[in-house]
């Protein structure tokens, strides 16, 4: 008796359409290319202004190299300007290994795939501008 009124408020109450439609924007898709290997993690961080370029992502992702043939997504990301940084991390310690003269010893790369000439490009030379559209960015893999 009281049942069918309950069900039509709680049927009423509910929008018409899906609040979000997946139709491509505020997405960023990343395609990593020339991996020279599929061991290891890639660190993949999104970083969202100069002042935390290289220091403080906005977001990242840990996944393993054979899960990326189609890129890697960041969803639900607010339109603005950013920068990305792939660390191909073989050996699963977190973090880029380097020589004792500080020169990588695992592959590393940039959105835009940019390369700096002594340390990581800047964050202009990195970054991008997601728009009211997805974007799609790509990163190269660089092994010294």
């Amino acid at each position: 008796m009281y049942l069918k009124p309950l069900i039509f408020i709680l049927l009423s109450s509910l929008p018409a359409f899906p609040a979000s439609i997946d139709d491509g924007s505020n997405r960023i898709i990343i395609k990593i290319e020339n991996l020279k290997s599929q061991k290891g993690v890639l660190i993949i961080a999104l970083f969202d202004c100069e002042e935390n370029y290289m220091r403080k992502d906005f977001k990242n992702l840990v996944i393993k190299p054979t899960s990326i043939p189609d890129g890697v997504i960041f969803d639900n990301i607010p339109q603005g300007q950013y920068a990305v940084s792939v660390i191909h991390d073989e050996n699963e310690n977190g973090e880029l290994d380097k020589n004792w003269v500080g020169i990588p010893k695992e592959s590393f790369g940039f959105s835009k795939k940019s390369l700096g000439m002594f340390g990581p490009p800047s964050f202009q030379e990195t970054s991008f501008v997601l728009g009211e559209k997805g974007v799609s960015v790509s990163v190269k893999m660089k092994t010294l």
